[in-house]
């Protein structure tokens, strides 16, 4: 059939339009956003998956970076990227001010670390936004992030229990001054991955090789790892007897192995990973930092893949 000229522009018109909105959709599935709040300007990525449609409630992962890290590199170090896409989340990547979250009673790297900063505030109008804008699950909201991102993750599942379905702290404990006062609300499954030689959150307790005071009334003198995952089998009432199952050894050359302990309980198991050898690293991910500093790279098993399919498997809050 012959198209007369103005009929074909208009086609053309409508072809080029298209193109552009589809490629305009598919690059704003990462969204750089800013907030304000207690007076502060607060950075936030969203990165939605791959098949978002706002039709769906879907499930949100806070990923929380480290001490002196950023919201951005995080995205990088974690690689949530193509497991989360896999899975249907929706990964959300909070900014702290001065590169440290804030916790009270928790000491910081950063001298002089704003204790006015209300960073459970922060995150708990995160999830009010997730729910508002994004339609994410409010009923399927987890944590998780390396180092003082990991300690956060405990910290919320402590101070924000009620919002918080699951966590995944890695390379990370909690202070023994408030170890006294930590629980939940409700029964919170935990996925702990760490390692045996973290010079940083040093897996036999204490400050690590590099923490020290840095504030009045501020401590890192850290609980040991296993006595953190005693705390939490006994706060979700687990069975006492994990089952054990050692990781295949992918990667001889790495210097790690690992062994998964499954705590097992009706609603909320808790699961550590204990890597032997292993540094204050993200397993399977970047040696971000020389070994003589931060330690080895467990190469066995990716870290974000274990902890997607934890939280895919989390019980949504009642």
């Amino acid at each position: 059939m012959y198209l007369k000229p103005v009929n074909m522009r208009i086609i053309l018109s409508v072809v080029i339009v298209t193109t552009c909105l589809c490629q305009y959709t598919q690059a704003q599935t990462t969204l750089d956003k800013t907030l304000t709040l207690d007076g502060l300007q607060r950075q936030y990525l969203v990165r939605l998956p791959k098949n978002y449609s706002s039709s769906q409630h879907l499930p949100v992962i806070f990923a929380l970076h480290g001490g002196g890290g950023t919201y951005k590199n995080t995205m990088g170090l974690y690689n949530f990227t193509d497991v989360a896409d896999q899975y249907g989340f929706i990964v959300v990547y909070p900014n702290a001010i001065n590169k440290s979250w804030s916790m009270k009673g928790i000491s910081s790297r950063v001298k002089g670390n704003r204790q006015d900063i209300d960073d459970v505030h922060f995150i708990s109008v995160l999830i009010d936004t997730m729910v508002a804008t994004y339609k994410g699950d409010e009923k399927r909201v987890f944590c998780t992030g390396i180092s003082r991102g990991g300690i956060f993750s405990l910290y919320l599942a402590g101070r924000l229990s009620n919002r918080i379905t699951a966590i995944a702290p890695v390379c990370a404990s909690i202070p023994t001054s408030i170890i006294g006062d930590y629980t939940y609300t409700h029964p919170t499954p935990v996925l702990i991955i760490n390692g045996t030689a973290d010079p940083l959150i040093s897996y036999t307790g204490g400050p690590g090789k590099y923490q020290r005071n840095k504030e009045v009334e501020e401590q890192y003198d850290m609980l040991p790892t296993e006595d953190l995952v005693s705390k939490i089998v006994a706060l979700n009432k687990c069975n006492s007897n994990p089952v054990t199952e050692a990781i295949p050894d992918n990667n001889t050359q790495d210097g790690c192995t690992a062994t998964r302990y499954t705590y097992q309980s009706n609603s909320a198991p808790v699961i550590f990973i204990k890597i032997e050898g292993g540094g204050h690293t993200w397993a399977g991910g970047k040696q971000y930092l020389p070994k003589f500093l931060i330690g080895s790279v467990c190469r066995d098993f990716k870290a974000e893949e274990v902890i997607c399919k934890f939280f895919s498997e989390a019980k949504p809050l009642k």
